[in-house]
């Protein structure tokens, strides 16, 4: 059975159970079974809510489960014998508040998740389920659709770095779990006893880099740091951002969980795999180095503006700094890392 159709199942079933007559407690329609999971769209009476139940073969729900709640939906245990005593069931469902199209979003992103891991332990499977909702907690927060142009050139900049550290040697788990812009850090990638943030330009003269804090290249927080500067061009030889989050899935298709928290944090950053086909631009990495940021590198931190200011945003061309480019196995060394 296709998603597409099991989409519209999901519509035609909230539709015909929004008709189902007066009543207390759940209605629902089965869905799909990906694996041992169990899917069915319901409706909780007299609310009428929509919402998508996923029932999972666990014993016990795992210790120290605490469920996620977010903007516009909330997430519950369901406890109704008539969905079956085998699974254990968790509604996902929409408030009032919540917008419909970006509810029935995040529902086809939970199915793609559910349907691509259906081979891993209900455990496992509950975990990432989870996981993936609570990306979604984050995303419903400030929610977006589609990347914006700037945004979709820095989000290929900083996953061109992260292909390059899992290609240079790093750990796959430690290269996700380094990647720290999707999370709100101050930098993009927390690595060793250190950071690194990657600024991107499209620009074929200059390289405009737009410094978003006093604090971001403040080593006095975090040191050393370093900047990453990449530049792209637009080429029919390069590949979309989709094709390079692809190319770096089956880089880390041998580790589920890293491969599981890159998609979170893709999530966390506004990317969503049901819009991919808006990301039409062909990029090509021509260039890639690294600085040092210390006394020498032109920048702005709380210690060197005037007393008083207390925040600013400013812009560098770094192609106008003086400071040496760094080979990446120098960072590596400075920044502890074997």
């Amino acid at each position: 059975m296709t998603l597409l159709f099991i989409e519209d199942e999901i519509l035609a079933s909230w539709k015909a159970l929004n008709n189902s007559g007066s009543g207390i407690g759940w209605q629902a329609v089965p869905v799909t079974s990906p694996g041992d999971c169990r899917i069915v769209a319901a409706r909780h009476f007299p609310e009428n809510e929509e919402a998508l139940l996923v029932g999972f073969n666990l014993e016990v729900l795992p210790i120290n489960t605490q469920l996620p709640e977010g903007k516009g939906f909330r997430v519950e245990i369901i406890r109704d014998v008539r969905l079956g005593p085998d699974h254990t069931w968790i509604g996902l469902i929409r408030q009032d508040s919540g917008s419909l199209e970006i509810f029935l979003t995040m529902v086809r992103d939970i199915l793609i998740m559910v349907s691509k891991k259906s081979d891993m332990s209900p455990v496992a499977l509950f975990s990432a389920f989870i996981g993936r909702i609570r990306a979604w907690q984050d995303f419903m927060s400030k929610p977006r659709a589609v990347l914006g142009a700037e945004a979709e050139a820095g989000l290929f900049g900083e996953l061109t770095f992260l292909g390059l550290l899992i290609d240079s040697g790093l750990s796959i788990s430690n290269a996700v779990e380094s990647w720290y812009g999707p999370l709100g850090g101050l930098q993009d990638f927390m690595l060793g006893h250190g950071a690194i943030e990657i600024k991107t330009t499209l620009a074929e003269k200059g390289f405009p880099a737009k410094v978003h804090s006093l604090e971001q290249l403040d080593d006095s927080i975090v040191r050393p740091i370093f900047l990453g500067a990449v530049r792209l061009s637009q080429n029919i030889t390069g590949c979309t951002l989709s094709k390079l989050i692809d190319d770096i899935r089956a880089m880390l298709s041998l580790d589920r969980q890293a491969l599981s928290e890159f998609d979170n944090r893709l999530l966390r950053v506004g990317y969503l795999d049901s819009e991919s086909e808006h990301y039409t631009r062909s990029f090509l990495a021509i260039e890639i180095r690294n600085f040092l940021v210390d006394e020498r590198f032109p920048r702005m931190i709380p210690g060197t503006v005037p007393f008083g200011v207390k925040s600013a945003k400013y812009e560098i061309d770094i192609d106008q700094v003086e400071a040496i480019e760094v080979p990446l196995i120098e960072v590596y060394r400075e920044l502890g890392i074997d």
